[in-house]
């Protein structure tokens, strides 16, 4: 298990290093039309009216991969939890069949459960996963989509957090976040003669942002999970040698032992048939 997680971590972990300066160069263009002088008027970017939230939540299929899913289920009891004191309406979606085993023991019946793909989709059924909730946020059923997922920092941090994608001034702002650094002052939307217009620019820009952010979840997601597993199961290995080394010791002294009890009753046989 440990092999073969570290093969499919290697993959993921390309996948993912390969999209960061893709991710860089979404966010500095969104930046730049998120803070122009004159306000971007889009649908994505209006306050949400509804109180139905919507919240993706990518688990496991399999387990032995330490506190990886626990992790989650803590932050998707807070979700719960917080929904419940603020009386709003909680549409979960899932991916991963711990996460799946968990809500059936709360008495949770899933929005959907996302069985077309193993661990991370393909660019199409990315696309259409995040055309799904784009057309539920614009025709106002749901307010808000979340995204709850172990997401990669590095091969040393990785984290559970939840992301918000719609509205999409909260992920610009995660986006930019996460970015290359950019200086306020650097330069200026209105600094860019745009064809077309930058509405039209926008509006193809927030719906590339929404497909593609929900795809890197995915791959971060697995990329977290094989993580996981390879350093669970590297000290599994590691804790069967010590015990084996330990029971190996405790068999020598118990048979040295026994050695000796032998050869001291033939010592004393001996020296009873001398006297």
């Amino acid at each position: 298990m440990e092999t073969i997680s570290a093969v499919r971590y290697r993959q993921y972990y390309h996948q993912w290093a390969e999209g960061l300066a893709f991710y860089d160069a979404l966010a500095q263009m969104a930046y730049l039309m998120f803070t122009a002088e004159k306000p971007m008027d889009h649908p994505l970017m209006r306050p949400p009216t509804s109180k139905t939230q919507a919240l993706l939540v990518i688990g496991s299929d399999r387990g032995l991969c330490g506190a990886y899913n626990n992790d989650l289920f803590r932050l998707l009891d807070t979700h719960l939890k917080m929904a419940k004191k603020f009386g709003r309406t909680l549409q979960i979606y899932v991916k991963g069949r711990k996460v799946l085993g968990f809500l059936d023991h709360l008495k949770i019946k899933p929005a959907k459960v996302y069985t077309e793909f193993a661990e991370v989709p393909t660019a199409a059924q990315a696309n259409e996963i995040g055309d799904f909730f784009l057309k539920e946020y614009l025709e106002g059923r749901i307010g808000r989509l979340g995204i709850v997922y172990n997401r990669f920092y590095s091969p040393a941090s990785q984290k559970a957090q939840t992301l918000t994608v719609l509205p999409v001034a909260d992920l610009i702002d995660d986006l930019t976040t996460r970015s290359t650094i950019i200086w306020p002052w650097e330069q200026n939307f209105e600094d860019f003669l745009l064809s077309p217009s930058g509405e039209e620019i926008f509006q193809t820009l927030s719906e590339m942002i929404v497909r593609t952010s929900i795809l890197g979840c995915f791959i971060e997601a697995a990329a977290s999970e094989h993580l996981a597993r390879v350093v669970t199961m590297r000290n599994a290995s590691d804790n069967a040698d010590e015990m084996i080394a330990e029971l190996t010791k405790e068999y020598n002294r118990a048979r040295q032992g026994q050695i000796t009890t032998e050869l001291l009753d033939i010592v004393s046989g001996m020296n009873a048939m001398k006297s």
